[in-house]
């Protein structure tokens, strides 16, 4: 094998840098992240809803089952969500689509 007949100039500890390296941390970023502002208004339950309703596709029915959850509470969560998250978006971009909805 190539790894046993190689040197090992490079690597190993006398190799490391002996000065000390200051911490590094993460930056939070710069912009505002109304979707994490939106999801983190949300309940557990209402997270849940989301998620498998929308990630994973899952109709009301297999939610109700899932989430042991009545069918009218799931029925009026997911549609409660659906006008929170337009809301969100209008918000967010600052314009009013009410003139595209049909009525």
């Amino acid at each position: 094998m190539i790894a046993d007949i190689s040197p090992l100039g490079h690597i190993g500890p006398s190799s490391l840098p002996t000065t000390k390296t200051r911490n590094l941390r993460l930056q939070t970023d710069q912009y505002d992240d109304r979707l994490g502002i939106f999801f983190s208004n949300l309940s557990w339950t209402d997270r849940q809803v989301l998620a498998l309703h929308f990630a994973e596709r899952l109709s009301p029915w297999e939610i109700h089952v899932v989430l042991n959850m009545s069918m009218s509470d799931v029925l009026c969560r997911v549609h409660r969500l659906r006008k929170l998250a337009r809301a969100s978006i209008q918000a967010s971009r600052g314009s009013s689509l009410e003139s595209l909805t049909l009525k």
